[in-house]
């Protein structure tokens, strides 16, 4: 059975009280400056203004797993490096280390707009195991889930965060989250 899911671009799409953000979709709150935005980057900002407006008024909770913001963090480091170097960044990075110089403005923007918005990023304290009785191990979980929707190792592990948290609704860019079972998916239709 799939994931139930949900059009953002529904503008009386309720919003859960408690919603899990995949990086796909916060990272267009940075679109890359050098490259195309993602194809449904109008219905993703146009739902994430929305959630700014709940979470600003505190009827809504969004969560942002670390390994997401790790993610986001990452590719905004890939953007630069690449717009700098091209296909050859990361032997660019490797033999000039002091150009995340030039990136850590974007990481301090990106940063600053999360907390403005604002958006929790959850942190492994906030889904330690006494928090949750009985709760299979994440490094357990990934895998069942990687098995059990045929995702990859990252979406599992913020799927396995979702579940820790008890919370069932996720937003995402990508498509392979709609083979999530149990879980309601914001995505673009």
């Amino acid at each position: 059975m799939p994931a139930t899911p949900l059009n953002i671009s529904d503008p009386n799409l309720p919003i859960p009280e408690f919603l899990i953000l995949d990086a796909s979709i916060v990272l267009e709150l940075a679109p890359d400056p050098n490259g195309q935005p993602h194809r449904k980057h109008t219905e993703a900002v146009a739902f994430l203004s929305r959630l700014q407006k709940e979470a600003i008024a505190e009827r809504v909770i969004a969560i942002l797993p670390l390994l997401a913001f790790e993610e986001c963090y990452f590719k905004i480091c890939h953007r630069i490096l690449f717009a700098l170097a091209g296909n050859g960044w990361k032997s660019y990075y490797k033999a000039n280390p002091s150009s995340i110089i030039q990136i850590i403005p974007h990481l301090t923007h990106f940063f600053n707009t999360l907390r403005s918005f604002p958006i929790h990023i959850s942190e492994p304290e906030d889904i330690a195991l006494p928090a949750v009785a009985n709760a299979t191990p994440l490094s357990q979980r990934m895998g069942e889930l990687i098995d059990a929707f045929r995702i990859l190792p990252k979406d599992a592990t913020i799927l396995s965060e979702a579940e820790r948290w008890q919370i069932r609704d996720v937003a995402t860019l990508d498509s392979d989250w709609v083979r999530a079972d149990g879980f309601n998916v914001y995505t673009p239709l």
